[in-house]
């Protein structure tokens, strides 16, 4: 590709601008970060990536660039005006600071800067009232009627008012407010949309609105009405509470917290703030946060078997096996009937292998009328089910009930698919999975064009990589194996090997390494600079900080496994950061390996691509290019392992492993599925038997159904001609 030149800037320019118009963000941006490369001085090109970052959500980003924006242009009134915004909404306290020297500094008037400095202290939790149709007196009232549970009364009042003031945003918000709470939510979305419609920019209908999709479970509704309330109301404890619950739900835990810290800061006793951000804690496999916000949780009021059956999760995480068994007990005693609990404590259960454990406590909840989706897709994980099992009746009756919600009915879907597999019944197996991944590629979207750009982003920001430079920075006193590769390509059978070793601790998936890279990528990508300019200091802070986080997770272990997936993406900075590890990938036939991603559930916000063949395509292939990156570069830093030769020749292939992880020989490496040790990812069954090849060519019972995939897949790396 020919370098860029300045005569190319008034195009590309207007180009982001045209692309941030047509609600392409990540596009405007990717033009304007080559732009800031080639034009390091034009404050209007940070200028407007603060403004797109602000727009998408992201106030921290907008920060960053907004103050380079006003370093550039220190005169620019318009350029400080929204930095002081993006900060206010920002709230944190040192960015305030710098921002504030920073101010101090520039060259306005001393009207615009004590007025921007009062716009930095903002903290906007409420929309001006802007209605002339109804008195401050009425409006109170009706607010007054709602908060003291009057709220038939409240509706009515509302209602009549506007028939016969007309419309005003705050009375459609207060209406849609008093219909939500009465249920009739179709009714209050015309009111909330009403109110919008009066005025685009009333924060407590956005907000409201954004509550109520939530609730819903209409998420990808939700979410561009709660970001644009917080850009309103950034402070808005509504606002806080729903963004971070709605990150929390989609498998977005790091934004889940900044949210739920803000609001917490504002009201340190909120319950459901304390719940969601200590799942969140958990997610990002926090033990001791977690537990820190559930026992302050219990100092406020006696425990649920909720915050029982969390609180025995993160004593899990923290390797309290015992206490952690204690707390699902007691949890299970307080409240049989929750499914919350009932899952957790069934899910702890079959990642320790106590199947019949879990089975017992699944149907106990079904005894007790305790009915879901969920509940039934486990039972028929954790064991095979046999056809005249009560429980497939009643899975197959309650598919046919027309008011099932969608989220049971994706649940139940998947359940039944792993029912029919077992019973040999294929073409029913598929009718049940095609509904279920319908259900969720719609409800979760995957964004295949990100993929790309991310790719493409990362192999430009490579640029310049200099391969002597391993063995010579980062931290040396590691020697983390990762295991890597797509999901079910045999990552988790490869850790439990490596895990019998007497000299190795699975770690399972640890989700470390992934963030502090790129966050380092990210800052460096900021300035305009590659990987060539990332120092020596920088590499070994980012392998410090990796060992920092394994001391929390893992204490005590001298070398441990990491079976996050996406190292394989990141392969360059874990060799430079953390010198002495090893990674090891798995390959699989791709047929089998995307058929049997498209027809297991992830975690809500995970594998999005999971969902749709030729989204599973495009991922395979991606992958086959990030492996291609890496042998050019270094290919003797990367092991390559085929799940295949593994089955057909075990002994052999172990050897190599250990060979390639220099570790010595021990049988207990064939025997595996001895080893006692929790699994937490889907395949907590297989790795509890001997090496098997049953799971290949499972795809071929499918051929027909899979035909987009298996053409899509023709030509790329590593497809059989078969």
């Amino acid at each position: 590709m020919l370098p860029l030149n300045s005569n190319q800037i008034p195009a590309m320019f207007n180009r982001a601008m045209g692309l941030a118009r047509s609600g392409k963000p990540r596009e405007a941006l990717d033009v304007l970060a080559q732009l800031a490369k080639i034009a390091p001085k034009r404050a209007e090109i940070p200028f407007h990536m603060g403004q797109i970052h602000m727009q998408a959500g992201r106030p921290k980003d907008a920060c960053h660039f907004l103050a380079r924006a006003a370093s550039l242009a220190p005169g620019e009134v318009k350029v400080w005006q929204a930095y002081a915004a993006a900060i206010a909404t920002h709230g944190d306290d040192a960015a305030r600071a710098d921002a504030k020297a920073q101010l101090k500094a520039a060259n306005l008037g001393q009207r615009d800067r004590k007025a921007i400095a009062r716009a930095m202290d903002a903290m906007p939790s409420s929309t001006a009232r802007m209605t002339t149709k109804v008195s401050t007196a009425e409006i109170n009232k009706l607010v007054a009627q709602i908060n003291a549970g009057q709220i038939a009364e409240a509706e009515a009042q509302a209602r009549q008012l506007i028939a016969t003031r007309g419309g005003s945003e705050v009375l459609s918000t207060i209406h849609g407010a008093a219909l939500a709470s009465l249920g009739r939510s179709d009714e209050a979305e015309a009111a909330f949309r009403a109110a919008l419609a009066i005025d685009p920019d009333y924060g407590e209908a956005a907000a409201q609105l954004g509550q109520l999709l939530l609730a819903a479970g209409r998420h990808q509704d939700a979410k561009p009405l709660l970001l644009h309330a917080r850009r309103l109301i950034p402070h808005n404890p509504i606002v806080l509470g729903n963004l971070g619950k709605l990150y929390q739900d989609l498998g977005s835990p790091t934004e889940a917290v900044d949210c739920l810290d803000r609001l917490l800061k504002q009201d340190p006793d909120n319950r459901l703030a304390l719940m969601t951000r200590a799942q969140a804690h958990i997610t990002l496999e926090d033990a001791a946060a977690a537990m820190s916000d559930l026992d302050h949780l219990e100092r406020l009021a006696p425990p649920t078997g909720e915050t029982l059956a969390l609180g025995a999760v993160a004593r899990k995480l923290a390797g309290d096996v015992d206490g952690a068994r204690d707390r699902i007990d007691a949890a299970l005693k307080a409240d049989p009937g929750s499914l919350r609990v009932v899952t957790i404590a069934a899910n702890i259960l079959q990642q320790s292998g106590a199947m019949d454990d879990a089975d017992t406590v699944l149907r106990d909840a079904l005894a007790r009328d305790v009915r879901s989706g969920a509940i039934y897709r486990m039972i028929a994980h954790g064991k095979k089910l046999a056809a005249d099992d009560p429980v497939v009746t009643e899975m197959k009756e309650l598919w046919l009930c027309d008011d099932l919600p969608d989220e049971g009915r994706m649940d139940l879907g998947y359940g039944l698919l792993k029912v029919m597999e077992d019973l040999g019944d294929y073409d029913q197996a598929w009718h049940y999975l095609a509904r279920a991944n319908e259900i969720m590629a719609t409800r979760h979207p995957y964004d295949r064009a990100k993929a790309q750009r991310d790719f493409d982003k990362l192999r430009a920001f490579l640029e310049g990589f200099d391969r002597n430079r391993i063995g010579t920075v980062g931290y040396q006193d590691n020697q983390t194996i990762f295991v890597t590769g797509l999901p079910r390509s045999g990552t988790t059978l490869v850790e439990q090997i490596l895990a019998s070793h007497s000299t190795i601790t699975g770690g399972d998936e640890l989700g470390i390494l992934h963030p502090l890279a790129f966050q380092a990528v990210a800052q460096t990508d900021r300035d305009g600079d590659t990987i060539a300019d990332m120092t020596a200091a920088r590499f070994e802070q980012i392998g410090r900080d990796y060992q920092a986080a394994i001391d929390i997770r893992v204490p005590g272990a001298d070398r441990i496994t990491d079976k996050t997936i996406s190292t394989y993406q990141i392969a360059p900075l874990a060799w430079l950061s953390l010198p002495n590890a090893k990674i090891v990938v798995l390959r699989r036939d791709p047929r089998d390996n995307l058929w049997s991603i498209f027809k297991n559930r992830f975690v809500t916000g995970l594998h999005l691509y999971s969902y749709n063949q030729s989204d599973l395509v495009e991922t395979y292939r991606l992958f086959t290019e990030y492996l291609a990156l890496w042998r050019d570069m270094a290919p003797e830093r990367i092991y390559e392992l085929q799940y295949e030769a593994l089955v057909a020749n075990p002994e052999e292939e172990v050897r190599k492993l250990l060979e390639f992880c220099e570790l010595e020989w021990e049988d207990a490496c064939l025997n595996f599925h001895k080893t006692d040790r929790d699994v937490k990812t889907l395949s907590l069954a297989q790795v509890r038997q001997p090496l098997y090849n049953s799971s290949i060519g499972k795809w071929r019972r499918y051929e027909q159904q899979l035909s987009e995939m298996i053409n899509g897949l023709k030509g790329l790396d590593g497809v059989p001609e078969d």
